[in-house]
């Protein structure tokens, strides 16, 4: 009779989704993968929190789809991507990068997007007290990419 439970479960388990204790401790299907990222992109503070511990088995396909959902959350979750940021900028990564990249990679490209993207993420660093350094930075290529724009035309 247990077996026949234990049978009847497994597609449960099989299918569930990872929680961010077994994602940070466990390795994780593709599709694991995606719904991570998409936790962190919403400003999850609790996938935030494993950041680091994801950014350690992080190959750079996977460092680089990090990275990208952190600056999704940035604007979203200021004070949870910066709290990530902070702990980045203090280790050392195989793959990962921090402020330097996380702050300015949407604006990297002109056009409404990153304009769009700029203002809601400026508003948001403006009102957290230790966003400085990552605002800096993403208005200082914000304006080194508009520049080169208009130097284009």
């Amino acid at each position: 009779m247990k077996w026949i439970v234990a049978l009847l479960m497994l597609p449960a388990i099989v299918l569930a989704t990872p929680s961010p204790d077994s994602a940070a401790k466990n390795r994780l299907t593709l599709s694991d993968w995606r719904y991570v990222t998409q936790k962190v992109a919403a400003g999850d503070s609790t996938w935030l929190g494993v950041v680091p511990d994801l950014a350690l088995k992080a190959d750079r396909k996977q460092a680089d789809q990090l990275e990208e959902a952190l600056a999704t959350a940035l604007p979203i979750n200021p004070k949870g991507v910066l709290a990530v940021l902070h702990t980045l900028d203090a280790g050392s990564w195989p793959e990962m990068s921090g402020t330097n990249i996380v702050c300015t990679r949407m604006v990297v490209r002109p056009g409404k997007a990153a304009s769009d993207y700029y203002k809601a993420t400026r508003w948001a660093l403006l009102s957290e007290p230790g966003g400085a350094e990552c605002l800096w930075n993403l208005e200082g290529v914000w304006e080194e990419v508009n520049q080169q724009t208009n130097n284009a035309e």
